[in-house]
């Protein structure tokens, strides 16, 4: 498959800004990357076939763009892998992004492995890590969760690493689909995972004990609309939000309290927040 690579000076001032429209966009074909010498830059590809002219013009009006050039996926994709090292996500949860190296990682810690794509599947996009550490403060052994946009399924995973029961996990995106189960096979895990629009692929008689939602502010706001969520959610469930721009906290607030939920809990990272929410009774 061919691109088309454009790489932009990145200010840091502007990194939280460009990261929140790469995300309402659900643009994943960049990385940002520090040279040894020089500033922050930003790295883009754009299909040839299916140019998204919307993300360089918005690009090129914010941004210095310092090069421009015709490139195939391997060659992009290779050296950013290659750069990856072992990280810890969350607290004695750690991440493999190259399952064929060996590494050396802290005894006793939890570990995902994965075959990394682009940015935001190797879990290095904040959104991710605050679900996870809301997840963490409410998994429990036996808990039936509810995976709602699980991109790679490192939620999935991190559930089921904590002694979940049933996990299902859901993806509108075919391509996050067949991930998410590329992942669990490396990772040795049975995990149900489905193609679905929000709720549509389940039915009203399934219960959970936790719904993780890791989405943008648009889709949230759907999902918090959609009645099948309360019948789907046990009594005292938990439901965990993601995806949350600072600049539409206020109104994801508004909807939590209008639909009747506890804020547990509140996490923040780089201008994303995620809510622990529990239904009240």
């Amino acid at each position: 498959m061919e691109f088309v690579e454009y790489i932009f000076v990145l200010p840091e001032k502007l990194e939280d800004e460009i990261e929140t429209f790469f995300s309402i966009n659900e643009f994943q074909n960049y990385y940002v990357d520090k040279p040894t010498k020089g500033q922050k830059v930003v790295k883009v590809y754009i299909n040839k076939k299916e140019p998204e002219e919307n993300i360089i013009e918005y690009l090129k009006d914010k941004l210095e763009l310092i090069s421009e050039k015709d490139i195939t996926e391997d060659e992009w994709l290779k050296p950013w892998r290659e750069s990856l090292k072992p990280f810890e996500f969350i607290k004695d949860i750690w991440i493999i992004p190259d399952p064929e190296k060996k590494y050396e990682i802290p005894e006793g810690v939890k570990s995902i492995k994965i075959i990394p794509g682009t940015a935001f599947g190797t879990g290095l996009h904040p959104t991710t890590k605050l679900a996870a550490k809301n997840l963490v403060k409410v998994i429990n052994n036996g808990a039936d969760v509810l995976d709602i946009g699980t991109g790679t399924g490192i939620l999935s995973i991190i559930a089921k690493l904590y002694g979940a029961n049933r996990l299902l996990a859901l993806d509108y995106d075919i391509l996050a689909v067949e991930k998410a189960k590329e992942t669990f096979k490396l990772n040795e895990m049975n995990i149900e995972v489905k193609q679905s629009d929000l709720l549509s692929a389940i039915s009203e008689k399934e219960k959970y004990d936790i719904i993780i939602a890791n989405i943008v502010v648009p889709i949230l706001l759907r999902l918090m609309d959609d009645e099948k969520l309360e019948k789907i959610l046990n009594e005292n469930g938990y439901l965990i939000l993601s995806g949350i721009n600072k600049e539409r906290e206020e109104e994801m607030v508004h909807k939590v309290f209008e639909k009747e939920y506890n804020i547990i809990s509140r996490e923040e990272e780089a201008g994303w927040i995620s809510l622990l929410l529990q239904k009240r009774i």
